[in-house]
């Protein structure tokens, strides 16, 4: 199986070097299976703007988000426009974690043009979402992927 990537636009420098370190120091943990997602030191790679696209829900939200889970009919839970929420911090590097894939690279292709690539171990190695929301909820827009 060959590299797998996903392919942006850099609009603005400075939030490419964040995401640059954030993925490297992701990945040093990750090869020494070290990562802890509750760390605060993860949140310290995103500006406010970008934190704001996770789900923060409260105590309350979550009993509500529940109750409609319970509700729903088994079939009709990962397709109900009412239970989707948007990715939770935690559970984004969690997901990065448990992927059943080795974190390569995030550098230039281009002036402009950010990769990220991973190295699948095998299929399904837990799904590339996280990867697209990491990189959308960045800010950056995806222009190319081979997943």
């Amino acid at each position: 199986m060959s590299n797998c990537y996903f392919e942006f636009v850099i609009h603005k420098e400075s939030c490419f070097h964040r995401l640059r370190k954030f993925f490297y120091n992701l990945k040093e943990e990750k090869e020494k299976e070290m990562i802890d997602c509750s760390d605060s030191m993860w949140l310290d790679y995103f500006e406010e703007e970008v934190l704001k696209q996770f789900w923060w829900p409260t105590e309350e939200e979550l009993h509500h988000h529940q109750i409609l889970w319970e509700q729903t009919p088994v079939e009709k839970r990962f397709t109900d426009s009412k239970l989707r929420t948007p990715w939770d911090f935690e559970s984004m590097i969690d997901a990065f974690a448990c992927g059943e894939y080795e974190l390569v690279s995030c550098e230039k292709v281009s002036n402009n043009i950010g990769r990220i690539e991973f190295y699948p171990y095998a299929w399904p190695y837990g799904g590339n979402d996280v990867f697209r929301a990491l990189i959308e909820y960045s800010g950056f827009k995806i222009i190319d992927e081979s997943v």
